[in-house]
């Protein structure tokens, strides 16, 4: 490790302020913001059986956190280019921990969505911010690496919150959950406040900074970045449609209680972890820095652990949990190497074009999520879920060979 490089004058002193300690700082924001995207999905047999109806009503309320992330992306994302990372991301955590404290004591079902709406927007900052800073500290032959390791944070919070959601739903209701996770966003906020996010020269002056309206213009016209943005509505709308069903599955259909659900529910998480890192991984060292060949591979195993989940889950546990592990790697941990992708096609509108094709990919989620309560209340089996889930696996990995091999650029900073 070379010394941190001197700040520019203007720059804040602040505590954080290596390419490690950015890192790490980016890992626990993750962690912590994701005890609301996650923490929804486990909070979904309480909802159910609280609001008196079915999958499609209870996954309403996970739906309205993600539809805030669709409206806030391209703004945010836009805000990240031309604000600064470490700005956006403080005011944006600020407005999510706001809106969260108050979704328990909201008297009508509408108001509490309405508040999850504003703290999703509030949350849409959080990805193409930290995107950027990894694009700033890091060069490319160790980015997806970085990318995979700030994305398991995510992985972390979602195994958090199967643990505590169920937890304290059982022994307080499912409205205490919104404060523990409130208290977390308030953490949040505290490492964004202290963390030189910007890069180690710290933001970009203000004159060098694209405009939100040409950036995401430009970004509408770019071939690739659109072909991330359908590939991230189907990617993203998978992973959250297996998420949030996985324990209404093991409850609903092989008849498991609460704890076990949130155990299999973790288990998705803990190899989602295992999937970001290892993915990045390989796709920094084996590949040397390609992205294409691995990021399709990682949609034909999801592929294969939807199918396998569909045709023979339910015969015996181990092979429940094999296809856990799978589907965990694949459908919930192919973030290392797509964010990376991601970033190294926006080159200098990163933000900008993390916001976009953030609200496209949560977009997925947003519809995926009611719509597969809907089959599910309509008579449709899991297995039958898990097949459409299938192809739709299949469907990306043909998307992603469309998009260009990336190649190795010289970064504007790199970490050592």
């Amino acid at each position: 490790m070379t010394s941190a490089p001197r700040p520019v004058a203007g720059t804040p002193a602040l505590p954080i302020r290596t390419a490690r300690g950015v890192l790490a700082a980016t890992f626990a924001l993750h962690a912590l913001l994701a005890s609301a995207p996650y923490g929804l999905p486990a909070l979904l047999p309480f909802l159910r059986r609280d609001l008196g109806g079915g999958y499609f009503e209870a996954a309403l309320v996970s739906s309205a956190f993600l539809l805030g992330i669709v409206v806030g992306s391209p703004i945010a994302g836009g805000a990240v280019d031309a604000f600064g990372v470490r700005r956006s991301i403080v005011v944006g955590t600020a407005l999510a921990t706001a809106t969260l404290a108050f979704v328990p004591g909201a008297p009508f079902l509408w108001l509490a969505c309405s508040l999850l709406v504003a703290a999703g927007i509030g949350y849409s900052v959080l990805t193409p911010g930290t995107n950027a800073a990894m694009l700033a500290w890091f060069a490319q032959r160790r980015r997806a690496t970085a990318v995979g390791i700030k994305q398991t944070g995510v992985s972390v919070g979602g195994i958090v919150a199967a643990g505590f959601v169920p937890v304290v739903s059982l022994a307080w209701g499912w409205q205490a959950s919104f404060h523990v996770i409130a208290l977390f966003y308030a953490a949040a906020l505290g490492i964004a406040w202290i963390t030189r996010l910007d890069g180690p020269s710290g933001p970009v002056p203000r004159a060098a900074r694209p405009s939100l309206r040409d950036a995401v213009t430009a970004m509408l016209g770019d071939r690739p970045t659109m072909l991330l943005a359908a590939d991230g509505f189907l990617r993203v709308g998978i992973q959250y449609a297996f998420l949030t069903f996985l324990i209404a599955y093991a409850i609903d259909s092989l008849h498991l209680p609460v704890t076990w659900g949130a155990l299999i529910y973790a288990l998705a998480h803990l190899f989602g972890a295992v999937g970001r890192v290892g993915w990045g991984w390989t796709s920094d060292r084996i590949f040397h820095g390609r992205r294409r060949g691995p990021y399709a591979a990682i949609a034909v195993t999801a592929a294969a652990g939807f199918a396998l989940l569909a045709l023979v889950g339910p015969l015996h546990w181990l092979i429940l949990l094999a296809c856990v592990a799978i589907l965990g790697l694949s459908a919930a941990g192919f973030q290392g190497v797509g964010l990376s992708l991601l970033a190294e096609i926006g080159g200098k509108r990163a933000g900008a074009a993390s916001g976009l094709v953030n609200a496209l990919s949560f977009l997925g989620a947003a519809l995926m999520v009611p719509l597969c309560g809907q089959l599910l209340d309509a008579g449709a089996s899991f297995a039958t879920l898990f097949a459409i889930l299938a192809a739709m696996s299949l469907l990306t990995a043909a998307i992603t060979l469309a998009l260009p091999s990336t190649t190795h650029e010289p970064p504007a900073h790199v970490a050592r």
